[in-house]
Formats: C-alpha cells, sequence, structure tokens
C-alpha cells in the first residue's frame, strides 16, 4: 500500500474481518502500527486502507472521507 512499509490490503481485510477493526486508525496504528513508524507513509495509506474497510463494513462514501479525515487529525501529531 506505500512503498516504505511492508503492509497490504489483505492485512487490512484481517484485521476487519477477524480482528473487529472498525477504524482506520484501529487498523494503521494499532494493528500494523504503520502510524508509529513512518506517519507520512500512514496518511498516504490512509484512503486505501479506508477503501477497503468501507467495502468490508458495507459502509458508505460520507464514512470514508470521515475516517480519513479523522486519522489525518491524528496522524499530524506523529510528524516529526
Amino acid at each position: 500500500m506505500h512503498p516504505d512499509l511492508p503492509y497490504v490490503g489483505a492485512e487490512v481485510v484481517w484485521a476487519t474481518r477477524h480482528e473487529m477493526a472498525r477504524t482506520v486508525e484501529d487498523v494503521l496504528a494499532r494493528r500494523t502500527r504503520a502510524l508509529f513508524l513512518n506517519a507520512r507513509a500512514a496518511m498516504a495509506m490512509a484512503p486505501r486502507v479506508a477503501e477497503i474497510m468501507a467495502r468490508e463494513l458495507d459502509e458508505d462514501e460520507a464514512w470514508k472521507t470521515e475516517q480519513i479525515r479523522l486519522f489525518r487529525e491524528t496522524a499530524l501529531h506523529y510528524v516529526l
């Protein structure tokens, strides 16, 4: 999902289906730790993560937009 980090979309699907991840922040901060390893890369990954999660959770465009906004708001605190 980003060349600087080793994570793939299947991990988002797994976290959503089997680990009860319900937010983009949950996946990028807690399940993969991407936020803590590279906040800029995690912010770039957020739209793709939101897309995958929305499909898995049957959420709409408004949900995706809000998840991306909320994640970026949080991630900005981790950018050096």
